[in-house]
């Protein structure tokens, strides 16, 4: 069954999405009781600028940022630690 929900509703959850920019879409709809998708295509249709893309506070780029450059070195360790394991395994040099 297809639920039908208000434009007020609508808008109520927009902009509390827009204004909790610092929790993920799957969070804010799971709170509000919606799918992540149809949350993402009302902030799409009825935000200001027309995108799902929320405005980030200067703290939450630098955090997102810290986060990639994690993920980047992990990765980066891994592929020495793998590196060396084989060298150490296959010694012809």
């Amino acid at each position: 069954m297809v639920k039908k929900f208000s434009i007020e509703f609508k808008q109520q959850s927009v902009d509390y999405a827009l204004s909790n920019a610092h929790l993920s879409i799957s969070k804010l709809a799971n709170h509000l009781g919606v799918g992540k998708s149809t949350l993402d295509k009302w902030i799409r249709q009825l935000s200001p600028n027309k995108t799902s893309r929320r405005e980030l506070t200067a703290e939450q780029q630098r955090i997102m940022a810290l986060e990639k450059e994690i993920k980047e070195l992990k990765m980066a360790n891994d592929i020495l630690k793998k590196a060396h394991v084989h060298i150490i395994n296959n010694p012809s040099r």
